[in-house]
């Protein structure tokens, strides 16, 4: 029930908000250029795949989906509005690694990220609504848990964090509700891997996201 909350009351609130003031866009003019964004949303994590450093073998875990919050401080080049730079911290709430048996071994334990990127973004420029499309690059900090149960002995394969390179990819729409008020739906697709002491980590995922931006 406490990752539902996690997952459910992100998405609540901006929609809330995102189709409320949707209906105000007409009346005004483009946004400022520099904004700050608050947004969250829903986790759809792939299979991670992580491979051991002491044997060199692999294993494809699932995970379960969860939530995630972020914010972001943007700016759109007055001379060119298509191009906007954005710095991001985001946070994916704790994905579940359900007990599942991988080559006859019981796997279980959890995965939280905290990461920071610089993005990229090429929007549309006129008018109130703005499809746009962009990536970004930084790093993620991830913290697992992991443990294995083999004849009954459970043995804790990782309990640490580690910083990697991280990557995603956005594709999106803002609209403008105000001149310093916007709202954003995105879709992300997000990657990192991180290398831990024991293992090392390939992790994606795909998130899709409901924000507010304010405009200075």
């Amino acid at each position: 029930m406490k990752n539902r909350l996690k997952v459910a009351l992100p998405v609540v609130l901006a929609a809330v908000i995102f189709l409320t003031g949707a209906g105000y866009a007409q009346s005004y003019g483009p946004a400022s250029p520099l904004y700050f964004g608050v947004f969250g949303g829903y986790v759809a994590p792939q299979d991670m795949t992580w491979t051991s450093n002491v044997t060199g073998t692999s294993a494809d875990l699932s995970l379960d989906s969860s939530g995630m919050i972020g914010f972001k401080m943007g700016y759109i080049l007055p001379q060119a509005r298509a191009l906007a730079f954005e710095l991001e911290w985001n946070y994916m709430f704790d994905q579940t690694i359900p007990s599942q048996v991988v080559s006859g071994v019981r796997e279980s334990g959890e995965v939280a990220l905290n990461n920071f990127l610089v993005n990229v973004i090429l929007r549309y420029p006129e008018g109130k609504i703005h499809p746009y499309i962009g990536g970004g690059i930084g790093a993620s900090s991830m913290y697992i848990q992991n443990t294995e149960s083999i004849g009954g002995v459970v043995v804790n394969v990782a309990d640490e964090s580690a910083t990697g390179f991280a990557w995603q990819f956005l594709a999106g729409v803002n609209v403008d509700l105000a001149p310093n008020l916007s709202a954003d739906l995105t879709y992300r697709y997000f990657g990192t891997n991180p290398g831990f002491s024991l293992i090392d980590v390939d992790y994606r995922t795909q998130a899709v996201t409901l924000g507010l931006n304010f405009h200075f």
